[in-house]
């Protein structure tokens, strides 16, 4: 089986998996190959990795969307997809590589399958009546579908796809996760508090220093740390004006590797984001050990959090309070922590490797059968 992947980048929570799926698509005869439209993405610290599968990259221009967004115009996707013609061909994403990528794959009846990570909430941040025609247009003529969540799969199904004929492949986490037993217990965990993403509005950076700001008044944080920083100077500008500075430690962009030392000193890691099509960060932080509290707008909430420990973004008061608990409560915050490792059982490389499969299988066995009856 030959399998051509069409993506913008291998994000370090994606190799591994990818690697899995290769494996496969190996033992079938094949392989994997990867297309990508860009080299890496703005404010991610993110080195080159080494894989098994084929890599290359399509020559375009890149436009600068504001934050770690890019519009990627390609060149030569038809010209490199026909070098080694795939048995299926997988679409991460919406972009013009990829629309032109399903357009010359069903001129030649290739099955093509579209993976998509957000969900209506992300997508509604982004909309206008261009990319929701793309869209449309492109979920009507896949032949299988793959969600990171079942808010992914709910998506979906508002485009007309039955639920049944969509795999979930929950993201695994950005690094090799600590076992069970190299994981800090709650005393010797430093930080009380963790912010571990891009300190932007859009991920919620100004509530967290609120509420950090409410705690620190209430005298219930110790330590914090602030991992991500896409602009230290403001960052500590930010924590000294609330007078917490000296107990804050900050850190710019770090690589996948370093953050498993600092998410494993963590009590609590907070992601009151205002969009986020999954929330890699949320199982980064789960794997090593931290509690965490998440906003309704985190696509992989609701799988892996339980109600109470999904908050509505600018209620601080709620933050406050299930912080509170968490911080005085040992044995709350113990019960919580077991609860949440054991809902991200599911987001590992292999089980991400073996749902994309499945989805590859399911799909080039209903187009044969299609074109056995026609």
């Amino acid at each position: 089986m030959k399998v051509t992947l069409l993506t913008n980048l291998v994000p370090p929570y994606r190799t591994n998996a990818y690697d899995a799926l290769h494996r496969r698509a190996v033992s079938a005869g094949g392989g994997l190959r990867v297309i990508c439209t860009q080299q890496g993405e703005p404010q991610r610290n993110w080195p080159a990795t080494t894989a098994s599968f084929m890599r290359e990259r399509l020559p375009g221009l890149l436009l600068p969307l504001g934050e770690n967004r890019t519009l990627s115009i390609p060149f030569g996707v038809t010209r490199t997809l026909q070098k080694s013609p795939p048995s299926v061909l997988i679409l991460a994403g919406f972009g013009i590589a990829q629309w032109q990528g399903q357009n010359w794959a069903r001129q030649r009846r290739i099955p093509t399958i579209l993976q998509f990570d957000g969900w209506a909430g992300s997508d509604d941040a982004y909309t206008n009546p261009v990319r929701c025609k793309l869209r449309q247009h492109m979920v009507a003529r896949a032949d299988g579908f793959i969600a990171a969540s079942t808010r992914g799969v709910a998506w979906f199904e508002q485009q007309g796809i039955p639920n049944q004929k969509v795999a979930i492949a929950p993201i695994p986490p950005s690094f090799e996760a600590p076992d069970e037993t190299n994981l800090k217990d709650r005393e010797n965990r430093q930080y009380d508090l963790l912010w571990c993403g891009r300190t932007t509005n859009s991920k919620g950076f100004d509530r967290f220093i609120e509420i950090v700001d409410k705690l620190s008044n209430q005298g219930i944080t110790d330590k914090i740390a602030i991992v991500g920083s896409t602009d230290i100077t403001n960052t500590t500008q930010l924590v000294s004006a609330i007078g917490v500075s000296e107990r804050t430690d900050v850190f710019g962009q770090l690589p996948p590797d370093q953050l498993p030392a600092i998410l494993n000193n963590a009590k609590l890691c907070l992601f009151p984001s205002r969009n986020d099509a999954y929330g890699v960060g949320v199982i980064d932080a789960i794997a090593c050990g931290a509690v965490v509290l998440a906003s309704s707008m985190v696509g992989c909430a609701p799988d892996v959090l339980e109600n109470s420990e999904i908050l509505p973004v600018d209620n601080d008061k709620a933050w406050v309070t299930a912080c509170i608990r968490l911080l005085s409560d040992p044995d709350h915050w113990e019960q919580t922590r077991e609860i949440q490792a054991g809902k991200i059982n599911f987001n590992t490389p292999t089980h991400h490797g073996a749902a994309m499969w499945d989805a590859i299988t399911h799909a080039t066995c209903e187009v044969s059968e299609s074109r056995r009856w026609n």
